[in-house]
């Protein structure tokens, strides 16, 4: 084995030996610091006793006609696999065994390890189906939604504002889309042609995120959904790879007529009431008060721009290329005509819906690098590794590993009519992916013939939401919602407002949606020591920094796919000292309560190690844990505890 996991992987004389986050009691008698450790005796806050889960609509579920279709499809991928190991000479691992196999189905599917009582329940199953049926139950839970949406969270960059704009209905429509599994193509349909403002249509919240920037919106469009980046061709023609300037511009030409504001009367209107708005505030700038009407003068401001905020196309408006054009195709500041730049070679007359044809172009099943590009990221999701990499960077010389593999998951793709949970069935379904996982970390442009999954590091979001499982009794309980009524009281139109209108609506936005007593009322029931406990995916977006989350890797948004699964100094202290690590010794915790259900020390640390690592401890560990108890007393258990969470067979998916 080579690299940084393997050399990670030899260091495990136990799981609960000196790792290399911290050094467990449980070899040794409890320092003065770990004595000193708040995690040893349960802190006076109390978690959150909410049980009730928010109210969602129900998921789909997969199509249990179609499983024999399923398991052909998942033994041609396995043969296609098998053919390179002949070809390469590559020894296959070997079958995950039932306790590996649930851990990482569970985290791959649903985002958090199984909990006590589904380990049990599938450790005692001996059918022949056990792993089939699993993968349909997960497939149809909240959690395959939690989970996905943490994937185009990353993908998308989803924030919860831009700017003051609010973008929860944006976020929303993703969870549903995902909830619904509304085919992929579709989705990237209503994305690329959606007009309005956002609570109207949602889906026009994917140009809104990039307001006033058309060029670079075009770039990350073909970087998420054609695998490709064009970006340089914005500036110069593209040095390393096909693409033009006047190319990049041609394309941008088919979004060129879409702007992320309102325009014409409606904007005359909007300066107008901007400017009375303005002089009618307090000398210190903080309120505002017309007509009897008080606000926060941030608050009309808010309004202003959400209503300001909205996709809409004009028509006689055309993309130009830059007065510093330096090629002799084309003039400085000439008018650029929208084209495609491969495969079928579509363009735009004068009057057709320039976006509808872009997107019916970008999404259709003939598109040399749209089933490509997410059929090679979704194998990397969960193999680890794509069959081209880097996922987002496909060229015209681009080799797969597996070129007849990843064919054949392109055409797959397609027959399923770009049902995204079928075809990730198929892969969960596969030998290949049931493997045990190499723990070797590649080098750039190393290939990798895929004897099972890389070993991988959790997602920030796993982790948390893994934290969650072994400490509260409902994790998905709390909602990320936003009122209905939130869209009547803000709704704006600029042509026939008056000032004292958005006074009015400024001082109800803070009065019933905006202000900490509100924000306060929804979240605190679920808080523990000032921490919201929330799916991942129900939590803010972006965190701030120093937040669990954050200290794990989870992006600020502003990239593209910038999650990071490296580990740092941060995540140790956040380790050592957070509450969330230490909220498992909370009496009322699901993982407290387990183990006291529980009379005898052997069934105490079955239980401990089937909660946190899904399997049964060796014999040498639990006689080391067995010591550790005996030594410290009732303490000694929270010190297991402790130790297992800050292990790397915690901290990866196998």
């Amino acid at each position: 084995m080579r690299g940084g996991h393997s050399r990670q992987w030899n260091g495990w004389v136990s799981c609960i030996t000196v790792t290399a986050l911290v050094c467990t009691a449980l070899l040794s008698e409890p320092t003065e610091a770990q004595q000193r450790r708040p995690a040893q005796t349960p802190p006076k806050s109390k978690l959150p006793t909410e049980v009730n889960s928010a109210r969602r609509a129900p998921v789909a579920k997969v199509k249990t006609d179609a499983l024999a279709e399923v398991r052909k499809s998942a033994a041609r991928i396995d043969e296609l696999v098998e053919a390179n190991y002949t070809k390469y000479k590559v020894e296959p691992n070997p079958l995950t065994t039932d306790e590996q196999f649930l851990r990482r189905i569970y985290l791959d599917v649903t985002g958090t390890i199984p909990d006590l009582q589904r380990t049990r329940s599938f450790l005692r199953r001996t059918d022949k189906e056990r792993r089939e049926r699993v993968i349909d139950q997960l497939l149809d839970q909240e959690g395959y939604v939690a989970h996905q949406y943490n994937f185009w969270a990353d993908l998308l960059r989803l924030r919860d504002r831009i700017g003051r704009l609010d973008m929860t209905p944006y976020q929303n429509w993703i969870k549903a889309s995902i909830r619904t599994n509304k085919p992929y193509d579709v989705m990237v349909r209503e994305i690329l042609t959606a007009e309005g403002k956002v609570w109207d249509n949602p889906a026009t919240g994917y140009y809104l995120n990039d307001p006033g920037m058309p060029l670079d919106n075009m770039n990350n469009t073909v970087r998420i959904f054609l695998g490709t980046q064009i970006g340089c061709a914005q500036c110069h023609d593209h040095p390393f790879d096909r693409w033009t300037q006047k190319e990049f511009y041609e394309l941008a030409a088919f979004t060129g007529q879409t702007l992320t504001q309102a325009t014409g009367n409606t904007m005359r209107s909007y300066g107008d009431l901007q400017r009375t708005i303005r002089e009618q505030r307090d000398s210190a700038g903080q309120f505002v008060e017309i007509a009897g009407h008080k606000a926060r003068f941030n608050t009309i401001q808010t309004v202003f721009q959400t209503n300001r905020s909205l996709v809409t196309d004009v028509p006689n408006r055309e993309l130009r290329l830059p007065d510093t054009y330096q090629y002799d195709d084309a003039k400085p500041s000439s008018v650029v005509q929208p084209k495609s730049l491969f495969g079928k070679k579509v363009s735009a007359a004068k009057g057709q819906n320039r976006r509808e044809i872009f997107a019916d172009w970008l999404a259709a099943p003939e598109n040399p690098r749209f089933s490509r590009a997410m059929a090679n990221r979704i194998w990397k999701q969960y193999m680890g590794v794509g069959l081209i990499e880097p996922v987002d960077d496909i060229r015209d010389e681009s080799q797969a590993e597996n070129e007849p593999l990843l064919a054949f998951l392109e055409q797959e793709l397609i027959r399923l009519k770009f049902d995204l949970k079928e075809f990730q069935r198929i892969i969960l379904n596969s030998k290949t992916y049931q493997r045990q996982s190499s723990p070797i970390e590649l080098s750039p442009g190393e290939p990798y013939h895929y004897p099972g999954p890389l070993l991988r590091r959790m997602s920030p979001e796993q982790v948390w939401d893994s934290f969650l499982t072994l400490a509260i009794p409902s994790p998905d309980a709390f909602a990320k919602t936003q009122d209905p009524k939130f869209r009547d009281v803000i709704d704006v139109d600029f042509e026939k407002a008056k000032p004292e209108d958005l006074v009015k609506k400024a001082a109800q936005l803070d009065d019933e949606f905006l202000s900490a007593r509100v924000r306060n009322a929804k979240e605190n029931p679920y808080k523990y020591k000032g921490v919201l406990l929330a799916r991942a995916y129900e939590l803010p977006s972006p965190l701030p920094p120093g937040h669990f989350l954050r200290e794990f890797g989870q992006s600020d948004r502003e990239l593209i796919g910038a999650n990071s699964t490296d580990g740092s100094i941060p995540q140790i202290l956040t380790m050592l000292n957070g509450p969330i690590t230490h909220m498992l010794l909370e009496q009322g915790s699901v993982m407290y309560d387990s183990v006291m259900r529980e009379k005898k020390p052997k069934d105490q640390l079955d239980v401990i190690f089937l909660s946190i690592l899904n399997r049964m401890p060796t014999p040498q560990e639990f006689a080391l844990a067995e010591k550790e108890i005996q030594t410290a007393g009732p303490r000694g258990f929270g010190n297991v505890i402790w130790a297992l969470v800050n292990t790397r067979e915690f901290l990866f998916v196998q």
